[in-house]
């Protein structure tokens, strides 16, 4: 099974601004706490937990990173401010990368995420394995896929994910969809990316059963991503925010 995980985003070093996106979405349901997350002497997340989906906001301390991924490091140190990866989590990442490889797309090999911390005396290695996509043609957008080393390390990790909005009946991230005025070129590669997408109209979408991925051509250039999400708490229907290039909005 594959489903949406979560969306790597790059924001300001500004925790002025991170207090002000706490007061506004905690009405709308998303409990947030932004000095959570991991930390180095080079970077800091900020998570937005939705569910299994989150949104990780990453900012940078230092220039060189300190131990994030280097080309994020690049975009991020050039001024690139907005979603930047679209994790996918999946169990059979060793087959998708074969299959990824067979159809010439190019992949990384799969490695684990780690970096130090604690003036540098620890190091930190994330339960799971991933592997990144060349990123989308013309985009700075980066196809990401992850598979946990067991099923029991998403029940242990589900104690770390908070606050989170599913304890206000917000139950997580259905549909992811992402908006650009594609060229021929990105459009061919996300069909050569993703064989079993549909298209209709001007949208392609990759339908993974619990959770879908779409691109839809737009007539406007520029990145933007719009993600759905569901509740069963009607008083937060309709509701939505914005972080960067990314709108999240409750149906």
């Amino acid at each position: 099974m594959t489903r949406l995980d979560h969306f790597v985003l790059n924001i300001d070093n500004d925790m002025k601004k991170l207090k002000e996106l706490k007061k506004q979405i905690e009405p709308l349901g998303y409990p947030f706490e932004p000095t959570w997350g991991k930390e180095t002497k080079g970077f800091k997340v900020a998570n937005i937990w939705i569910g299994l989906q989150y949104l990780e906001m990453v900012w940078l301390k230092k220039r060189d990173g300190g131990g994030w991924k280097t080309d994020w490091v690049e975009k991020y140190n050039n001024g690139y401010r907005g979603i930047i990866a679209i994790y996918l989590m999946t169990d059979r990442l060793d087959e998708i990368k074969e299959e990824l490889k067979y159809r010439g797309i190019p992949v990384s090999e799969p490695e684990r995420v780690s970096f130090r911390w604690f003036f540098g005396l620890l190091k930190k290695t994330m339960p799971w394995r991933s592997i990144f996509i060349a990123f989308i043609p013309g985009t700075d957008l980066q196809i990401c896929y992850g598979e946990l080393d067991s099923p029991d390390v998403l029940e242990k990790m589900k104690a770390y994910m908070v606050p989170n909005a599913i304890d206000n009946g917000i139950e997580g991230v259905k549909e992811a969809i992402v908006k650009e005025n594609f060229s021929e070129e990105a459009w061919a590669y996300i069909q050569k990316l993703f064989p079993d997408v549909k298209l209709t109209g001007t949208s392609l979408t990759y339908d993974m059963g619990t959770t879908r991925l779409s691109f839809e051509l737009c007539e406007e250039p520029g990145l933007s991503v719009e993600l759905n999400v569901e509740t069963a708490n009607k008083k937060y229907l309709g509701n939505s925010f914005e972080v960067e290039n990314l709108k999240v909005r409750c149906k």
